[in-house]
């Protein structure tokens, strides 16, 4: 057990910043602009450091059982999981959204093409 107890400075930063950033996350989960699941996962990026500032001795057990020398790389290393766990969460959803994107304009293509063909006087069969 190494690590030192972090300065009153540094907890502090790192408590306002963790207050804050939870109280915009929590206004925009409010207004439904973001989902619990993104809520809980955007969340740990400001709680994550938080924990292994406020609970040096706590990472130190970690550090120990993993057998990795140094805290802060166990912390960037599940910072950088949850970042890609983000960013594989919003390519699945870009991916869902081009498809729904493809399908409406194949229903508005098909949509205008059937009322041209009504407008024109011709029968309501649509030809591919």
């Amino acid at each position: 057990m190494s690590s030192k107890v972090p300065s009153v400075q540094t907890l502090v930063v790192i408590a306002v910043f963790a207050l804050l950033y939870m109280r915009f996350l929590v206004k925009k989960t409010l207004r439904e602009r973001l989902d619990l699941y993104d809520l809980l996962l955007l969340s740990l990026i400001a709680l994550v450091p938080a924990f292994f500032a406020f609970f040096p001795y706590a990472s130190d057990l970690i550090t120990e059982f993993t057998g990795v020398a140094f805290p802060f790389v166990i912390m960037f290393g599940i910072l950088f999981a949850v970042v890609f766990i983000l960013v594989h969460r919003l390519a699945v959803r870009i991916h869902h959204l081009e498809t729904l994107n493809r399908s409406v304009i194949q229903e508005l293509a098909l949509l205008d093409r059937k009322k041209a063909g009504k407008r024109s006087g011709s029968s309501n069969e649509l030809t591919v």
